[in-house]
């Protein structure tokens, strides 16, 4: 049984976050001219972001991001983001934020450092640009090749298996915080 969204939060931004979100798009839109091609301005999409979270915010009675300034999921959430902070998650050492079409590749990376029954991932406003396949020789890169704007990773042929990293601050914005309950196996 797949678990579903039980508490959906719409996350607004301050007008100089989404102005500095808009630029970056058009900008990447300048250089690739991805319209052309019927891609939305800046390969613009919606993609899903696992983190750690070491609060409840979401969680009943936790609707307020807290105040440390260590908390990934409340920084993002800010929209305070740090490429530096970000990559050696998972054998990567890759510098960069990583999202996916997939919630269930982005689950992997949600973590709650509390006792708490809800996962939660973010859905955020993405630009993608044009996106290089990844190799090898890009696993340790802090920036993406020229004449590209991020990488994409795939394990299959499938869409839902890609995972797009990411190397510009201004290259997403959160939009919702989901949360979601894992429903126990029983065991028949």
């Amino acid at each position: 049984m797949k678990p579903l969204p039980k508490r959906i939060f719409l996350i607004t931004s301050t007008e100089d976050q989404d102005r500095t979100h808009k630029i970056y798009r058009e900008g990447v839109e300048i250089k690739r001219n991805l319209m052309i091609h019927g891609i939305e301005p800046g390969n613009q999409q919606q993609l899903w972001y696992g983190t750690t979270r070491e609060c409840g915010v979401g969680d009943p009675g936790h609707e307020s991001l807290c105040s440390s300034t260590t908390c990934p999921m409340c920084n993002h959430i800010r929209c305070r983001f740090d490429i530096g902070h970000y990559g050696g998650r998972y054998g990567s050492h890759a510098r960069g934020i990583r999202v996916s079409p997939a919630s269930s590749k982005s689950h992997l990376y949600a973590r709650n450092l509390i006792g708490s029954q809800w996962t939660a991932l973010l859905l955020d406003s993405v630009v993608v640009g044009n996106p290089q396949p990844a190799s090898v020789d890009e696993s340790e890169s802090s920036v993406p090749p020229s004449g590209f704007d991020s990488i994409v990773r795939s394990e299959s042929e499938s869409t839902t298996e890609q995972e797009f990293t990411l190397y510009h601050n201004d290259a997403i914005r959160p939009l919702y915080l989901v949360l979601y309950q894992i429903p126990a196996t029983s065991s028949t």
